[in-house]
């Protein structure tokens, strides 16, 4: 998943870092595949991340859905490509196995990578898809991301939970957490508009954020 790890890796850094985000992501597209184990016959692997990242930030600098479109795309393809991207030990091989956390014990590093990837695809970059999912629904209920409060905090830490639980089968921290979210939102729901919009924008974009948390989960 070394290819799969890199890409994700690479977009969120960039939408992360914002100014000077595709550098970043560039970065990160070319030292990730080499720390991992790939070979330098898998630059492609950089050249097609660094198309990515540069079209994500145009993309979400312009409000298009090309650079989401493109992601997906590219993310399926790399899915099906990624075995057999390893040809030698990785540099990161010694000093991942001094790490002392139990918890890694037997996982591979570049499981691992996939993973930390994830992560940093869900801090911002998966905002980026949560707000194009509530504009293709409509106007009405993006305009409410500003009078929902703590949405763009809540929702990176929300991603990473669901994310957390689903691999480790923690079903029941999952239900759990479905819950108790919408407890916390129920004082805004109950203050909704005739038209619904809020319930509709806390639903629209709850659902598609945690499909984007949990699209991942079967590859670990």
């Amino acid at each position: 998943m070394i290819a799969l790890a890199t890409l994700l890796a690479a977009v969120g850094l960039a939408d992360l870092v914002r100014r000077g985000g595709v550098v970043a992501g560039i970065l990160v597209a070319v030292a990730l595949p080499l720390l991992l184990g790939a070979g330098w016959h898998t630059l492609w692997i950089a050249a097609v991340c660094t198309l990515v990242v540069v079209v994500w930030i145009d993309a979400t600098t312009h409000r298009s859905r090309a650079g989401s479109v493109l992601l997906a795309v590219v993310g399926a393809a790399l899915v099906l490509t990624s075995p057999g991207l390893t040809d030698r030990v990785s540099p990161l091989d010694d000093w991942y196995a001094g790490l002392p956390v139990p918890g890694l014990a037997g996982v591979p590093v570049d499981r691992a990578a996939l993973g930390l990837g994830v992560l940093v695809f869900l801090t911002t970059a998966a905002n980026t898809v949560v707000r194009q999912a509530l504009t293709s629904v409509g106007p009405t209920l993006l305009a409410q991301e500003q009078t929902v409060e703590g949405g763009r905090l809540l929702g990176p830490l929300e991603r990473w939970l669901v994310f957390a639980f689903a691999v480790g089968g923690h079903l029941g921290a999952l239900g759990a957490l479905v819950a108790a979210k919408g407890i916390l939102r129920f004082p805004e729901i109950s203050r909704d508009s005739p038209d619904g919009s809020r319930a509709e924008y806390v639903l629209v974009g709850s659902f598609v954020s945690w499909t984007l948390a949990l699209l991942l989960v079967p590859l670990f």
